[in-house]
């Protein structure tokens, strides 16, 4: 038994397909999480919940700071890097009450114990109220003890910072800064597969690598093309490569 874990797909309903399709074909992952942020900057907010909902049995999800927000909405949203308040009002008006209850089933952090190792699924730091923390402290083993340190886990898993990295301690912890799955400039998303290994030697070794997959990136570029998204412009050549300003080049 193997685990998959991705994130911050925000919006990408055709890198989520491709994601989730793979994960049911590979018969060596028994369960996969996801770890937040499912909705803004993409096209597809409202069916990416509905599609991680759908495959709530094989997928459990925690909830990040883009959910956080539809839910605990204030002037913060205005803040946001590179998408203001005018694109999370969109974002929440195209939201109905199934993607709202969904998001508010969403725990902040999943813990288990696989194989031997105490393991959590988190979208970020929390502070003290449970809400997502907005910093970008992970880049260093230091920054990550103090992040994480209280929490009784072997390995993290965490999201939220969209530069993918893994920290491995033989005898502390380990993490896994996932990075996005959604916010790609090309057309290949990834899941990360994890597994144990106790074959070899006594002592375990962690399979921890990325699966990468290739999605319909056309049919993405050309609803970010057509849709009238707010913001746009000002993202969507920092998340998906692209200036949506600009029609695209013939082939």
């Amino acid at each position: 038994m193997a685990i998959a874990v991705f994130g911050d797909i925000h919006g990408n309903l055709e890198a989520l397909e491709a994601i989730i399709k793979h994960i049911k074909k590979n018969r060596k992952i028994k369960q996969a999480y996801f770890l937040g942020d499912a909705i803004t900057f993409g096209p597809d907010s409202s069916a990416c919940l509905k599609l991680l909902s759908k495959h709530s049995k094989l997928i459990q999800c925690v909830t990040g700071n883009h959910e956080q927000r539809m839910v605990r909405y204030d002037s913060s949203v205005a803040t946001m890097t590179y998408a203001g308040i005018k694109h999370m009002e969109y974002v929440f008006h195209s939201l109905d009450n199934e993607d709202l209850r969904f998001i508010k089933s969403m725990p902040n952090e999943i813990k288990i114990n696989f194989k031997g190792f105490n393991v959590l699924f988190t979208h970020y730091s929390l502070n003290e109220q449970g809400v997502v923390r907005d910093d970008y402290e992970e880049f260093t083993e230091a920054q990550l003890h103090k992040l994480f340190g209280n929490k009784n886990a072997d390995i993290v898993f965490f999201g939220h910072i969209h530069t993918r990295k893994i920290i491995i301690d033989e005898h502390g912890k380990s993490y896994v800064c996932n990075g996005t799955s959604g916010c790609v400039k090309g057309d290949t998303t990834f899941y990360t597969y994890f597994d144990v290994n106790r074959a070899i030697g006594d002592e375990p070794n962690l399979d921890i690598y990325r699966v990468n997959l290739k999605f319909n990136r056309k049919k993405f570029d050309e609803k970010m093309r057509t849709q009238d998204i707010p913001e746009k412009l000002n993202f969507g050549e920092f998340c998906f490569g692209r200036d949506y300003s600009e029609e695209p080049a013939e082939q």
